[in-house]
């Protein structure tokens, strides 16, 4: 076994480690770190996780069945690896809207703006149509041998073009605007660029997104065994970015857990209120919004109402 086989493999173990560590841990902080915090943004980053597990599994299968191997084995069937790889690519791209519903989810519990909030309602649906007519296109129209073709047609190619541009721009989007829901905070400098960091983790998806658009590029001039590797390629990045979004997607969640590295967080579980994070997830940032709102209509509501430490106002769970 080498090559391209390897790479499907190595990369498949990687994320599914990774992963099962990440989404647990996001568990266990809002299940029990945070009792009653669990929500939507959870169940739908479960529901992508299970995608992405059962997603890894039809590649197991068919990479057992010859896919992408190099040698020739007893046990190979071109047929069934073709049927175990239909599967892998459609959950894949499921997976990878539901990936981005979830992020959606988070920012919407964060942002007290009715503009904003309207804004992060539209670009769900809008998220929910592209996921359904790009999972048609690929696992349907433009499915070809037992796996998605973007080269298949000129339809395809621009399709596969499409979706790969769009999701940069959709992951961009998500990634940038907590940029503009935290402008002008009150928290300390560090912890708003921490904020930010983490709710902003998505960008990172985006460079496989690239890769995999520079190879959907190269597909239409490919033939024969090139053209077979850069699908091999496009699946392997295909992976890579469902795996990173999933981490990205739960790095915030995971704050309470970072808080014992000193060097990021210091003084903030010494000099917080205490019980604050009881309240729920995300609590502080969204009480922070709120009050800068409310300073903008009357300035006296922000005195009224109860303070906290800028390390307070960054416990995001």
């Amino acid at each position: 076994m080498g090559g391209h086989h390897d790479s499907l493999f190595a990369a498949a173990v990687l994320f599914l480690v990774l992963n099962t560590v990440v989404v647990f841990a996001r568990l266990y902080v809002r299940t029990v770190v945070l009792p009653g915090a669990y929500g939507w943004d959870d169940f739908v980053l479960c529901l992508t996780y299970i995608g992405f597990v059962i997603s890894i599994g039809l590649g197991f299968a068919a990479m057992h069945y010859g896919y992408a191997a190099d040698d020739v084995q007893s046990w190979y069937d071109v047929a069934t690896a073709k049927m175990f790889t239909y599967g892998n690519q459609t959950t894949l791209y499921i997976s990878a809207g539901l990936v981005k519903l979830a992020v959606a989810l988070v920012l919407l519990r964060i942002t007290v703006s009715k503009g904003l909030r309207i804004v992060l309602i539209v670009s769900m649906v809008v998220v929910g149509i592209w996921t359904v007519i790009t999972v048609v296109f690929a696992s349907g129209i433009c499915a070809t041998g037992g796996s998605s073709n973007w080269a298949g047609s000129q339809r395809c190619t621009d399709v596969g073009y499409f979706r790969t541009i769009s999701n940069i721009f959709i992951d961009y989007f998500y990634a940038l605007l907590p940029i503009y829901i935290l402008r002008g905070s009150q928290l300390q400098t560090k912890l708003k660029y921490i904020a930010i960091f983490l709710l902003g983790l998505g960008i990172f998806a985006s460079t496989a997104t690239i890769v995999k658009l520079v190879i959907i590029v190269r597909l239409p001039y490919a033939k024969g065994e090139a053209a077979d590797g850069l699908h091999y390629d496009l699946l392997l990045w295909a992976d890579i970015e469902l795996g990173l979004a999933i981490l990205a997607a739960s790095a915030a969640a995971l704050r309470p857990l970072l808080r014992h590295v000193p060097a990021l967080f210091d003084g903030t579980t010494k000099n917080g209120t205490r019980g604050t994070e009881e309240i729920g997830p995300y609590h502080e940032l969204a009480v922070q919004s709120d009050r800068r709102k409310s300073k903008t209509a009357n300035d006296t509501t922000i005195s009224a109402s109860k303070t906290h430490s800028d390390e307070d106002l960054f416990r995001v769970s």
